[in-house]
């Protein structure tokens, strides 16, 4: 018998696809061939490895530093409970080669740096942002830039995403966003619908199909933004910035520092409590602790002490006394160090728990 691009078993699973006039054995045949990296094995990256995988890409690099953590599957459906702890890379590689064991993945259990982006773009076919964070999303765009690699963007906040197409052709992240904008949100701080990122990477898994078979993108120079809430969908077209510092004619240096991400690797302040310290105060009688939060939150969980919400600690702050060292916390540590900046201006000795109670349960059996 002649060989055959395709074995049985394969033929078979993307018999749906083979039957699409505008896509058949041709476009089969580029996703067989096709590389792709992910960054991140998250949100986003979770349905964009899934529905890749599904759809037969040939290679998946996936490149996530973290392990499998209890919060995040709320929304992570790539992972299960007994991989919490492990390597996301990992546990991701292991999930994909269980639904098609015809494609290869490599798992890098790193955070993409610039150290490391060039090698491990230079090689694929198309990049799939994937992350929750503005330093990498510069990274990647400025390493496929030189590189003149397209990438897929998605972004996801609360109730909101956006998605785009960027390829040496087009407008690029930079001519989007110059600057981080301003108040953005930590990573771990703002909250977000569990199905959101679903729906946004989604979109990112078809738009990538799409380009990786030739058919025609729908993102390229658009930024498309989803309000899950209302359900409003709405298109943004996009145009390069000819004073753009990337992708301009005379492109300017780029500060290495905007490639930092600290969001959750920054060491603790004077003013926080890290969680391995904060669990020895929580029956210390010369400690006051304060809960932060809203009621709604105090109600459905909290770590005890006095619940004060930070929109009233500036009218409450007077009955507290000043010879007890003060523990603020909140569900991420934001609003807690904003409760202590209050109390250290009216000389209270007051520090933050670093992280809040994530950090702390975190670190606690459950």
């Amino acid at each position: 018998m002649t060989e055959t691009l395709f074995s049985p078993r394969e033929w078979l699973r993307y018999t749906r696809h083979l039957q699409l006039a505008s896509f058949g054995v041709e476009g089969q045949k580029k996703l067989k061939g096709a590389r792709v990296l992910i960054v991140g094995a998250g949100g986003l990256g979770s349905p964009v490895a899934l529905y890749l995988a599904a759809a037969g890409v040939g290679q998946m690099d996936i490149v996530d530093g973290d392990q499998v953590d209890l919060s995040n599957l709320q929304r992570q459906i790539v992972f299960s409970e007994d991989q919490v702890g492990q390597s996301k890379a990992e546990c991701a590689r292991q999930r994909l080669l269980s639904l098609n064991a015809d494609i290869r993945v490599n798992a890098i259990s790193a955070h993409l740096s610039p150290d490391n982006a060039s090698e491990l773009i230079a090689p694929v076919d198309l990049v799939l942002d994937c992350t929750d964070n503005f330093a990498t999303r510069y990274l990647i765009n400025d390493s496929c830039v030189r590189l003149a690699t397209p990438w897929v963007f998605a972004s996801i906040y609360q109730f909101a995403g956006q998605c785009a197409l960027f390829t040496p052709e087009s407008a690029c992240f930079r001519c989007l966003f110059p600057e981080p904008p301003a108040g953005a949100e930590d990573c771990n701080s703002a909250g977000v619908l569990g199905v959101l990122p679903g729906l946004l990477g989604t979109l990112q898994a078809n738009e990538a199909i799409k380009y990786l078979v030739g058919l025609a993108p729908t993102l390229e120079n658009t930024l498309l933004m989803v309000e899950a809430l209302s359900m409003n969908i709405t298109k943004i077209q996009l145009a390069k910035n000819p004073e753009c510092a990337v992708c301009s004619r005379e492109p300017s240096a780029i500060d290495p520092r905007q490639y930092q991400w600290l969001c959750t690797r920054n060491p603790a302040q004077a003013d926080e409590v890290l969680a391995d310290d904060f669990a020895g105060l929580l029956d210390d009688s010369n400690t006051l602790l304060i809960d932060v939060r809203t009621a709604a939150e105090r109600q459905g969980f909290h770590l005890g002490g006095e619940h004060i919400p930070l929109d009233q600690l500036q009218d409450e702050a007077h009955r507290l006394p000043k010879g007890k060292p003060i523990i603020c916390y909140c569900q991420s540590g934001i609003r807690s160090r904003q409760a202590v900046k209050q109390l250290l201006a009216l000389n209270y000795a007051a520090k933050s728990l670093k992280g809040g109670v994530v950090a702390y349960l975190k670190k606690v059996p459950l």
